[in-house]
Order: structure tokens, then C-alpha cells, then sequence
């Protein structure tokens, strides 16, 4: 598996993208649930729903160095971090309530394999929530531009890989979506978006350009988490969403 991590700074233009993941998917995690992040690289996303639980919260990542500095930097009573194969999970069935898999099965040809063990350590009524790109989007005519990704999935063939073991899930696309509401300041925020994430202006200092952004626009050039969505439209999801989020139920 290939490493493509979120750097652990909240100044970056992805971040906002990626704890909104984490914080949606608070929404299914019970106070009492015993939760595995598996690729939490960084770790701060092991962290916000370690936060969320009483229980044991285990953060796994097939990376030895980036396990070492997730154990460096998180210490709460309840959080375990532990270099992990996602393909070959060293639990016993039926361990955890909860798994949490964002932007991974895209990073191994053994996604089926990897799919298999989520279901065989989840409980009975366990749920995986997972994301990963939407190829729709993000490599449309078939070549993927990632060097990280081995592949990318279609919505339909997330659902098929979803169905080998799964019983339920729900389809879901994260989007970006600031400027829905349209208004003066939203369309001038919108421009300069463009602007100043343009290849040349985009090598000034972030704090000029964000500054200048806020000055104008009231937000700041990154996105927020509060900036994204996710989609239940099934045609916005295919057209509009780079992102798949699935919700999946054992």
C-alpha cells in the first residue's frame, strides 16, 4: 500500500476536506464503541473520535515511522495506535463496533481482500464508514493521474464491491459547497479562490492571499470543514461529488 498522507497542519487547502470525513462520521459512533481507524496516518483523525468514545479507539496505519509519531503526538487514556495491514487484520472476528477507512482502498490492489476483514472483525450490526475518490471525477477517462492510486472506483462498482460484504449501505458524495448560496461576496470569495490558487500566485505567502480573501469576503482562502456536504442525490454524487462516502451496515 502506497502512502499519501494528510499533513498534520489545519493551514493546507485539504484539510478542512478531510475532518469533515471524521466529523461526519461521528454521527455513528456510540459512546461505548470500540472503533478502529485503519491508514490514520497522521493521527488526528484517530484523536476527533477517540474524543467521541469511552472505549477503546485504535489507530492503525501500515507504517511503522508514522505510527512512532502518532504515539508522539496523541495521548489520550483511550487511544492505541498500532501498525496494521488493513488486508490482514490481527483482531479476532467480531471485535470492533465501528471502522473508519477514509481515502485507503484506492492505495491496494488487495481491496477485496481488504473489504473481507473489515466485515470479519465488525460486529454483528457494525458499521464501516469508508470514503474513497470518486473515478467519475477523478480519472474519467480511465487513467488514473494519482501516482498513490492503484485504482479508483465508479459509484456502481463501489456499490458491487460494497455488496460482497455487506449486507446494507448508503451512498453518499462529499462535495465542496461554499458557493451554493449565491451572493455578492460569494461570487467575488469564488473568483478569488481561482485566483489565488492559480499556479504562480499560488507561490505567494498563504497569509497574504487569505488575508486578502477575508478582507474582502469575510472567509479564508482554505476550505473549512463547514464548507463541505455530502450529497444524497445520486446524480449530483456521480457529477459533482469527487468523493464517495459509503456507509456500510454487517
Amino acid at each position: 500500500m502506497s502512502s499519501e498522507r494528510q499533513l498534520l497542519e489545519s493551514n493546507n487547502r485539504w484539510w478542512g476536506e478531510h475532518v469533515h470525513r471524521y466529523k461526519e462520521a461521528l454521527s455513528y459512533i456510540d459512546k461505548n464503541d470500540v472503533v478502529l481507524d485503519i491508514a490514520c496516518g497522521t493521527g488526528f483523525g484517530t484523536d476527533i473520535l477517540a474524543a467521541h468514545t469511552s472505549n477503546k479507539t485504535i489507530g492503525g496505519d501500515i507504517s511503522q515511522a508514522a505510527i512512532e509519531e502518532c504515539r508522539k503526538e496523541w495521548n489520550r487514556s483511550n487511544i492505541e495506535f498500532q501498525v496494521l495491514d488493513g488486508t490482514a487484520l490481527k483482531f479476532p472476528d467480531h471485535y470492533f463496533d465501528k471502522i473508519v477507512s477514509f481515502e485507503t482502498v484506492e492505495h491496494t490492489t488487495g481491496y477485496r481482500k481488504m473489504i473481507a476483514e473489515f466485515a470479519r472483525v465488525l460486529k454483528p450490526g457494525g458499521v464501516l464508514i469508508l470514503s474513497t475518490p470518486n473515478a467519475a471525477i477523478t480519472s474519467p477517462d480511465g487513467v488514473i493521474g494519482n501516482p498513490y492510486h492503484t485504482q479508483e472506483f465508479r459509484l456502481e462498482e463501489l456499490k458491487t464491491l460494497l455488496g460482497e460484504a455487506f449486507s446494507e449501505y448508503s451512498m453518499y458524495g462529499q462535495r465542496y459547497c461554499r458557493y451554493d448560496k449565491k451572493s455578492f461576496s460569494k461570487n467575488v470569495g469564488f473568483l478569488l479562490e481561482k485566483l489565488f490558487l492559480s499556479f504562480g500566485i499560488r507561490k505567494l505567502p498563504y497569509s497574504w492571499r487569505s488575508g486578502f480573501m477575508k478582507l474582502l469576503t469575510g472567509l479564508p482562502l482554505y476550505p473549512r470543514p463547514e464548507d463541505f456536504l455530502l450529497e444524497t442525490d445520486e446524480n449530483k454524487i456521480i457529477h459533482q461529488s469527487p468523493v464517495l462516502f459509503a456507509v456500510c451496515k454487517k
